[in-house]
C-alpha cells in the first residue's frame, strides 16, 4: 500500500521529503500487525499492535514539527487533512496531564462502563489491585510522571516493578485480564481445597 502514501503526498507543501520514508514504513508495518495470526489472541489483543503503531507514527510526526522544528505547520497540517496524522491527537498531547495521551479512546467516556477514563490513566503508584494494561488499547500507563506510555509487551519499567513489588510482594511482571482472572481462579480453587481440609480436621477432633 505504499502507493497510498505516495499519491496523497505527491502534492504535498516542502519538507514532505523528511517523513514520506517514515510513513511508508508505518505503513509497512500495519500492514504487517494486521496480518499476523490471532488464533492464540483475545479479541480485544488483535486491535492492540495497531494501537501503537499509531501512537509511534504521531509521536514522530508530531516531534518533527514541535521539537525539532525539520517540517512545518503547513505541512503538518496538509497530513492532517490527508489523514495520514491525528490532529486530534496531538492537539491533546500539548495539554498539560495529556503530554503521553496513547488514545483518544482512552479519554472518551462512553468506552467504559462506568462512564470514567482508561486505567491506564491513572498513574501507578495511584493503582491498586493488579497492573493490567488497558483492554483497549493495550497501554499499560500513559498517565503524566509514568514515562509512558508503557505498553503490554514492553520490557517490564523498574516504576512498574516497583509498583507490583507493593502490591503483590514476589512478583515484577505485567499480567493480562486472562491471565488476572485464570490466577483468581487457581487461588479460589486452593483455598476451597484448604478449606475442606480445615474442615474434615476439625470433624476428626470432634469425633476424637
Amino acid at each position: 500500500m505504499a502507493w497510498r502514501i505516495k499519491m496523497k503526498t505527491r502534492k504535498a507543501p516542502p519538507g514532505i521529503e523528511h517523513v514520506s520514508e517514515k510513513l511508508i514504513e508505518f505503513e509497512a508495518r500495519t500492514r504487517e500487525a494486521l496480518n499476523e495470526p490471532m488464533d492464540d489472541k483475545r479479541r480485544n489483543e488483535i486491535s492492540w499492535p495497531m494501537h501503537r503503531l499509531h501512537y509511534e507514527k504521531n509521536r514522530y510526526l508530531y516531534d518533527m514539527h514541535f521539537k525539532e522544528n525539520k517540517i512545518s505547520k503547513k505541512l503538518l497540517d496538509y497530513l492532517v487533512n490527508q489523514k495520514l496524522a491525528d490532529g486530534k491527537l496531538m492537539a491533546k498531547w500539548r495539554r498539560p496531564g495529556y503530554e503521553r495521551l496513547c488514545s483518544l479512546m482512552v479519554i472518551t467516556k462512553s468506552n467504559t462502563n462506568f462512564g470514567t477514563t482508561g486505567v491506564c490513566r491513572t498513574p501507578l503508584r495511584g493503582r491498586t489491585g493488579q497492573i493490567l494494561p488497558n483492554v483497549l488499547t493495550g497501554c499499560v500507563s500513559c498517565a503524566s510522571g509514568d514515562g509512558g506510555p508503557i505498553w503490554w509487551n514492553d520490557p517490564v519499567p523498574e516504576i512498574v516493578k516497583e509498583r507490583i513489588a507493593d502490591v503483590d510482594p514476589g512478583k515484577a511482571h505485567l499480567v493480562t485480564e486472562e491471565q488476572a482472572q485464570e490466577e483468581g481462579h487457581q487461588r479460589d480453587v486452593s483455598s476451597g481445597t484448604q478449606g475442606e481440609e480445615e474442615d474434615r480436621a476439625e470433624k476428626g477432633e470432634e469425633h476424637s
